[in-house]
């Protein structure tokens, strides 16, 4: 019993060093006021196909502005108000990210790009209470991605693409997913 104890001390004292020792940045937006979910009820798309998600991009890559990095996503899943999946076309770099309360899904459906994950964004600003967005990123490692590219970026963990493919763009589909409480698994 007094060895458990112990054990439950030495892993307690050592999970609050490693909290300590984490980014700051996750805390930045602490002090911004939640964005209250949408009132009513969210309608349910928990089934999608290929052929849907293809209309999607078409529509995608016909509603992005000219000069605009990324076009609006194109929901194509949707399970009450936290859950949702959505097909996003980019012809050009967005700001690094920082997402605070989910990870984040991606399949690269087409095009190519380099994908840099992990270190610390630079000049980080709150974009709303629970995402981050830098000028660049310091450290990070580069992996090129593309077409059947599955990555999973966990929350708190820097993120963006680069150099994406000039003639053809990228597309992923996207899913954030809300972090859960440690005794959900």
């Amino acid at each position: 019993m007094k060895s458990s104890l112990l054990a439950l001390a030495l892993l307690t004292a050592a999970f609050v060093q490693a909290s300590a020792q984490e980014t700051t940045q996750g805390q930045m937006c602490a002090a911004v006021a939640v964005t209250p979910p949408p009132s009513g009820n969210a309608p349910n798309r928990m089934l999608s196909d290929d052929a849907e998600v293809a209309d999607r991009i078409v529509v995608a890559k016909k509603t992005i502005a000219p000069g605009q990095a990324m076009g609006h996503g194109q929901l194509v899943l949707n399970a009450g108000l936290l859950h949702h999946a959505a097909v996003e076309y980019r012809r050009s770099p967005t700001p690094p990210m920082v997402h605070t309360r989910m990870a984040e899904f991606f399949y690269v459906v087409d095009g190519e790009a380099d994908l840099i994950l992990g270190g610390t964004l630079t000049n980080p600003k709150c974009q709303n209470s629970s995402n981050l967005v830098g000028d660049g990123v310091e450290g990070g490692v580069t992996y090129h991605v593309k077409k059947g590219t599955y990555i999973l970026v966990p929350e708190n963990t820097v993120h963006y693409f680069t150099n994406i493919d000039k003639k053809q763009g990228m597309t992923v589909l996207d899913l954030h997913v809300p972090t859960p409480a440690a005794d959900q698994f």
